[in-house]
């Protein structure tokens, strides 16, 4: 079925036995949706993955925001304009805006903000990487001082920063602006204490396993939410989730990749089905420092040319996914239309593994591809496609979150399925994030003449120059076989029919400072 014309609780037993109570509909002013798991953090500083991502962004705001069309707009920054041949920015700051505290936002908290993340007492994020393009970094950074020069302060309402080399794309980033007095006030465990944000919602509590309860924040600058609250229902379990959608116990359901089949396929839920694409990349990783076969291009190449996007797409994603060959996703500046398909070759691919030394899998040493629970299916076809392809005995390792998070990034696993979602509205927050040498979410390959073509694109202003560098370095990682592409999936939703305003677009679920709900 094609949709493309379309835009914890420890146990099963123990959460359905927590949501009896929402059998009965009720008229509620506050929205509750369904995260499958805990988020990591509710700290905007030290924020990396995409569960806590979709409540932060919530509660924090940045320079700029990314409308429903995927055109960057102004937030926080009213305007900015480039210094010093684009070696830094001078920002215009949006008056009135308030915290959550109360305190009206002002330059001294974008300072603040950027120093921050910056700080190496503070383990920073996802983020960091943002802050250290700014003069004065290295410092901060290394503890040699907590002032960052690069950010100058010229009234309340203008910054000025100058950054290491030129950097088109600074005011673009996702730099989470936060209240400057809230240490002070609440300490270093301020962010599961106190909300400090200048977001549509403020942070209301966390049961963890539970709920995160966001309370409506009725000074936002934008005019106050039409809703109390939003609440974060913690449902690992997808049937869970399933049956506290269809008696009333979420307005909201965030539709589980194993529950798509189903869904799409309810008529009685068509008129409640959303969905849209997603500028969010899927691959799978393939982790020469650990595993010695994959430095051989030949064994990489193998196992990408076994797995068939057509298959996959009507077998596994019914028909609610797009093939995709590439590391910029369609709709970001970069993406490269040309990219030529990936086919699939069983008989080369064994071809291939033989010229490596690895005839019929032979020589192979043990290998476990990671992933979690709720792409298991996923996995064991994967797996399944290597053994049929090139007889190699390949096992299944179903990991937690948060101990697949700790093991990617202390580089721990050879062989994975993960993904990227945007962060900024361009090629490089995928290109250079993922698999730039220097960067920290690199976890495997690397290669110096794709780092070259990197380094070179992030000075580049012209925005048509830098994409083509930008394809330049993309064809390197492709041709180099760095890692194997995944059909784009299409994101599902089911929304109430008396809820009224949720925006579904390529970056997800957009904040819900808009949404209403009528009885």
């Amino acid at each position: 079925m094609n949709l493309f014309k379309t835009a914890g609780i420890g146990t099963t037993a123990l959460s359905l036995l927590t949501y009896m109570a929402f059998a009965t509909p009720v008229v509620c002013a506050e929205l509750r949706t369904n995260l499958p798991a805990d988020p990591a953090t509710i700290d905007p500083i030290v924020a990396s993955e995409l569960i806590a991502g979709d409540v932060i962004r919530n509660i924090y705001e940045s320079f700029t925001a990314i409308d429903s069309h995927g055109n960057v707009i102004p937030s926080l920054a009213e305007s900015w304009e480039a210094l010093d041949g684009g070696r830094g920015f001078r920002i215009q700051l949006r008056k009135g805006v308030k915290f959550h505290s109360g305190r009206v936002f002002t330059a001294k908290d974008v300072k603040f903000s950027l120093e921050q993340l910056l700080l190496p007492t503070n383990k920073a994020g996802l983020n960091s990487p943002h802050a250290s393009a700014i003069v004065g970094a290295d410092e901060v950074k290394s503890g040699a001082t907590t002032e960052l020069k690069g950010v100058k302060i010229v009234d309340d309402y203008t910054v000025e920063i100058a950054l290491k080399s030129v950097n088109p794309l600074f005011p673009l980033y996702p730099i989470y602006m936060m209240d400057s007095g809230v240490i002070a006030e609440a300490g270093a465990n301020w962010a599961t204490k106190i909300s400090a944000g200048t977001g549509p919602f403020k942070f209301g509590g966390w049961s963890r396993g539970q709920q995160v309860q966001l309370e409506a924040h009725k000074d936002y600058w934008r005019g106050a939410p039409k809703i109390d609250g939003v609440r974060f229902m913690i449902v690992p379990d997808s049937n869970t989730a399933m049956s506290m959608y269809e008696t009333g116990g979420l307005d909201l359901l965030r539709v589980p990749a194993d529950l798509v089949r189903r869904v799409i396929g309810d008529a009685a839920m068509k008129g409640q089905l959303v969905t849209s694409s997603e500028a969010r990349v899927r691959y799978l990783a393939m982790n020469a420092e650990l595993y010695k076969p994959f430095e051989d291009k030949r064994v990489r190449e193998a196992f990408c040319i076994s797995l068939d996007q057509a298959e996959m797409i009507e077998g596994l994603y019914y028909g609610a996914a797009l093939p995709f060959y590439g590391a910029v996703p369609p709709g970001i500046g970069g993406y490269n239309s040309n990219l030529k398909p990936i086919n699939v070759d069983p008989k080369r691919a064994r071809v291939l593994l033989a010229e490596a030394g690895y005839a019929g899998g032979a020589g192979m040493p043990p290998l476990n591809f990671s992933n979690l629970e709720p792409n298991k299916t996923e996995s064991l076809y994967i797996t399944s496609k290597i053994k049929e392809a090139l007889g190699v005995n390949v096992g299944v390792e179903i990991l937690e979150r948060g101990t697949m998070l700790k093991s990617m990034n202390s580089r721990q696993l050879p062989y994975y399925y993960w993904a990227w979602s945007l962060d900024y509205p361009d090629g490089l927050n995928f290109l250079e994030a993922l698999w730039y040498g220097p960067s920290p979410y690199n976890r495997g390959w690397k290669n110096a003449e794709y780092d070259a073509r990197i380094a070179e694109a992030k000075a580049i202003a012209d925005n048509d120059a830098r994409y083509k560098v930008y394809n330049q370095a993309e064809k390197i990682l492709l041709d180099e076989w760095g890692m194997c592409p995944l059909p784009l999936q299409l994101q599902v939703v089911l929304v109430k029919p008396g809820v009224k305003g949720v925006k579904l677009t390529s970056s997800r679920l957009e904040p819900f400072w808009d949404v209403s709900i009528k009885p």
